[in-house]
């Protein structure tokens, strides 16, 4: 008796173990979903960024040149 008592305990155990990590797995899914986009939008804003200060830099050097 005290064998299968062990065997329900750890078969519960095992059960719930795994629909706990099954449940965590899903919200962490959905909510790298939500920043993975949001990341993908701060690094397009990064690069424009980025863009529009080698724009500047360069058209700095032009007029530096023109006035030297």
């Amino acid at each position: 008796m005290e064998e299968f008592m062990k065997g329900v305990f750890l078969t519960i155990l095992c059960g719930l173990l795994l629909s706990c990590s099954d449940t965590d797995k899903s919200q962490k899914a959905e909510t790298d979903h939500v920043w993975k986009e949001q990341v993908e939008v701060l690094d397009k804003a990064k690069a424009v960024e980025q863009m529009l200060q080698d724009s500047a830099a360069l058209q700095q050097q032009k007029i530096n040149e023109q006035t030297h």
